[in-house]
C-alpha cells in the first residue's frame, strides 16, 4: 500500500516516474501490488459483523450512515473488496445485489514478499482476483444502501496520483466510494478533504472506521519516529474504529535490501536513525492504547507475511 509522506527529492515528490522502479517503490506504491498480495489475504480475517458493530450504536441514535476511510489505498482493489465485504458479509440483507460469485484460493504456498514482482499469468498461482468479493470486471455490484435505510460511504486516499487515477477509472461504485490523492501527514489539506467528505454524506465529524493496511513502515521510514507516532494520533482522532496492519521490523530490513539489490538510491532515512526498531509493532500498539485512547477489540489474525491485523475502538468516540 502506498503510504503518505511529505519527503521530496530535488523539490519533487519521490514517486515521480523519472526515478521510479517497480520493485523499489519509495512509498510502498507498487504498481502491481495486488498481484502478489490479493485482497482476500486481508479480508479473510475481517469479521463478517464489523458493519453491524459499527452501526449498532449509531442506529440507536438515529444515525444510519456509515463512513470508512482507507489510508494508502494503492489502486483501490482492497478498498472495493472491503466495501463489498462489509455490505455482503456485515449485514444479512443487501438491497440490490445482481449476482454472486466466488473464486478459490489457488495457492497454498506463502506469497512472495512485498515488492517482489510476480507475473500472475506465468505463476498460475497468485492472481489479482483471488478474492470472493471482487474481480477484475467487477461484474458483481452492491449498492451502498443496506438493511433498510443504512448506508455506507468510503473515502480512499493515497499520495500517488497515478494510482488514484487508476483506482478512480476502475471504480464500480462512484456514488459510494471516492478516491482522492492526498498526503495524510499534511493535516491542513487532509482535514479539509475529510470534512468535506463527511459533510457531503451528512455524517458526523469523524469516520466510523479507518483502515491502515501495511502503511506504517513507509510513514516511519520517511517521517521518523515522531512522524509515525503523530500519524497514529491523527488517525485515532478521526475515527471510532480502526483496523491496522503494522509492518514488523523485518519488513524494514527487506525494503532496504530490495532497494540496494536494484541499485536504487535510498530515498528515506537510514534505519540507524530510528529508535523504534525491533519491537515496532508492540510500540505502535502501546502508543495507540496509552496515548490515543484506543482499546483493542480483537486481534484478527496474522497474514502469510506474518503481519498482525488489529481491530481497535476509540474509547472517546464511541458514537
Amino acid at each position: 500500500m502506498a503510504a503518505p509522506s511529505v519527503a521530496k527529492v530535488d523539490g519533487k515528490h519521490m514517486g515521480k516516474q523519472s526515478t521510479f522502479h517497480p520493485g523499489a517503490a519509495p512509498y510502498g506504491n507498487f504498481i502491481n501490488y495486488y498481484t502478489f498480495n490479493p485482497p482476500i489475504r486481508r479480508l479473510q480475517f475481517i469479521p463478517t459483523d464489523v458493519l453491524d458493530r459499527i452501526l449498532d450504536a449509531k442506529v440507536a441514535n438515529h444515525d444510519a450512515v456509515a463512513t470508512v476511510l482507507d489510508v494508502g489505498c494503492n489502486t483501490g482493489d482492497l478498498t472495493i473488496a472491503l466495501y463489498e465485504h462489509l455490505l455482503k458479509g456485515g449485514v444479512p440483507e443487501v438491497v440490490k445485489q445482481t449476482s454472486e460469485h466466488a473464486c478459490e484460493e489457488t495457492s497454498s504456498e506463502k506469497p512472495p514478499e512485498e515488492g517482489h514482482q510476480v507475473d500472475a499469468d506465468d505463476s498460475g498461482k497468485i492472481k489479482p482476483d483471488q478474492c470472493d468479493c471482487v474481480n477484475n470486471s467487477h461484474e458483481t455490484k452492491c449498492e451502498g444502501k443496506v438493511s433498510g435505510s443504512k448506508q455506507l460511504f468510503m473515502l480512499a486516499c493515497d499520495i500517488d496520483q497515478v494510482l488514484i487515477q487508476r483506482a478512480t477509472e476502475a471504480n464500480p461504485y462512484p456514488d459510494n466510494i471516492m478516491f482522492q490523492a492526498i498526503d495524510i501527514m499534511d493535516s491542513t489539506s487532509s482535514n479539509k478533504v475529510f470534512a468535506n467528505f463527511l459533510d457531503a454524506h451528512h455524517a458526523s465529524h469523524i469516520f466510523d472506521l479507518t483502515t491502515c493496511f501495511s502503511i506504517t513502515m513507509w510513514i516511519h521510514l520517511h517521517q521518523g519516529d515522531s512522524g509515525l507516532l503523530t500519524f497514529l494520533e491523527q488517525v485515532s482522532k478521526r475515527t471510532r474504529y480502526l483496523i491496522i496492519e503494522p509492518q514488523p521490523w523485518k519488513c524494514y530490513k527487506s525494503a532496504v535490501r530490495r532497494v540496494k539489490k536494484l541499485g536504487q538510491p535510498m530515498q528515506w532515512q537510514s534505519l540507524s536513525e530510528l529508535q523504534i526498531r525491533e519491537d515496532v509493532v508492540e510500540q505502535i500498539v502501546k502508543h495507540l492504547v496509552t496515548e490515543c485512547n484506543m482499546e483493542i477489540v480483537q486481534r484478527l489474525g496474522e497474514t502469510d507475511w506474518e503481519r498482525q491485523l488489529l481491530f481497535l475502538r476509540n474509547s472517546m468516540n464511541t458514537v
